[in-house]
């Protein structure tokens, strides 16, 4: 590998230059004094802010500007507030040695913990190789601005000079897109937490990380992935398109939402089962079932648009689409046939989107009895965001003639009236249950058949 030069980048904000006298820059120079690896000089450029007029944007990029006209190959992002690892230059050559056509090389995140002592980050993956793995990973435990990366490719992209704060992520965003970058688990850089800088550019922690989420999960909605999700040992794909949501954040740690609710049903729901799922929102139950339960058929019952396209994503994805009945898809489940819009308040909840009735609306209603008839129903799921009675009401004829198995999410202001009046006026006795903050989840055995079970 021929001999190269490397620069190190240090925008000096307002509060930070005691800060990088005493600290930083000793940090710079004992890694100097280590060795400096792959490289024949290290040259420094420290960037004054210390009046905040610039902002770290700005200074970033005026450096990166002077080391591209100086003939530099490549940059190192070291904060004034944080400090070099003595063996950065030495780790980085062993990684370069390893593959020569990097464009990017990260380490792990390491801090200082409140003793002084450095410590990994708890939750971050040792090493990331692709741009699909580094959207999967949340940005708090993925990679920091400490990195070595080749100036004509950072020359290309820059800092986004109006950002505040998250202009670090905008910029590993088109970093990971576009070039060959990797994070390995060495430690090149030790942060020092909550010494931000201050004056008019900066920024606090907790901008920072709302920035981010922002940033995440749009640049996730414009690149959705695929995850492995697994469970006793059967693998299903399943789509993300917004980290943040609840399910889907689950999907991001390799797990099924609700899995341990999910691992109740084999005792109760047995193999050939009709399966009615209402509420099937993007299929998180209707793969499991399908995975785990071995049914007849999965009939889904979902009316908002936004969670069918992943519904119909995921039940493709894993090759489902012989048990699907779906004829409710497109529709929700009600006492009676009607007219309804969606209401979704958190849009990283999309499972908690409700129905308001709305002769208007664009969202249609029927009662399970009529979009089923006299088709034989073995288990339902109902969902329903507080229309669970509602739901239930519709299906008068499908319970008194089936005695299904019930697994029936509860608003809590629903649940005297379920438990004391529903289940007791129609037979049905509680076999387990699982709290939430502002539901009930309850699993119900037709009377006569619950000492069988």
């Amino acid at each position: 590998m021929s001999r190269m030069r490397c620069g190190i980048v240090t925008p000096v904000g307002p509060g930070h230059a005691e800060l990088f006298q005493n600290d930083c820059l000793p940090s710079i120079q004992r890694a100097i004094d280590f060795g400096i690896g792959p490289f024949e000089e290290v040259v420094l450029y420290p960037m004054d802010d210390t009046r905040g007029e610039h902002g770290r944007s700005n200074r970033r990029n005026a450096a990166i500007r002077q080391a591209q006209a100086d003939g530099i190959e490549w940059l190192f992002f070291c904060d004034a507030d944080d400090f070099l690892a003595p063996n950065a230059f030495a780790s980085f050559g062993a990684v370069l040695a390893e593959d020569p056509t990097l464009d990017a090389v990260f380490g792990l995140i390491c801090t200082l913990n409140d003793a002084g002592e450095p410590e990994l980050r708890e939750g971050q993956p040792e090493r990331i190789d692709s741009f699909e793995e580094f959207l999967a990973v949340d940005p708090f435990v993925n990679v920091i601005m400490g990195h070595f990366v080749r100036t004509e490719v950072i020359a290309a992209i820059g800092f986004d000079e109006a950002m505040d704060t998250g202009e670090d992520y905008a910029y590993y965003y088109r970093l990971w897109r576009d070039h060959h970058c990797t994070k390995r688990p060495e430690i090149f850089y030790i942060v020092r937490r909550g010494a931000h800088s201050t004056g008019p550019r900066s920024a606090s922690g907790s901008d920072w990380t709302a920035a981010v989420a922002r940033l995440w999960a749009e640049t996730v909605a414009a690149n959705p992935l695929w995850r492995e999700v697994g469970h006793d040992g059967v693998t299903a794909r399943m789509q993300v398109t917004n980290p943040t949501d609840l399910i889907q954040q689950h999907y991001l740690a390799g797990t099924f939402f609700e899995a341990s609710s999910l691992a109740r049903l084999p005792q109760w729901v047995r193999p050939g089962a009709r399966i009615v799922e209402v509420g099937a929102n993007i299929g998180n139950h209707v793969v499991w079932y399908a995975q785990h339960l071995k049914p007849a058929t999965i009939l889904p019952v979902e009316p908002n648009p936004a969670a069918i396209a992943l519904l119909d994503a995921n039940i493709a994805a894993n090759g489902l689409d012989g048990l699907i009945d779906r004829r409710g898809i497109g529709l929700g489940a009600g006492r009676d046939a009607g007219r309804f819009r969606a209401e979704t308040e958190n849009a990283d909840n999309l499972g908690a989107t409700y129905l308001v009735a709305d002769p208007q609306g664009g969202l249609e209603v029927v009662a399970l009895d009529d979009l089923l008839g006299g088709e034989k129903v073995d288990f339902i799921k109902i969902d329903a965001e507080g229309m669970e009675l509602e739901v239930l009401a519709g299906a008068e004829k499908i319970i008194a003639r089936d005695r299904p198995v019930l697994w029936i999410e509860v608003k809590r202001e629903n649940i005297i009236p379920f438990h004391q009046g529903w289940a007791r006026a129609h037979g049905y006795v509680l076999a387990d249950s699982a709290p939430y903050v502002h539901t009930m989840d309850y699993f119900l055995l037709p009377e006569e058949h619950a000492a069988f079970a």
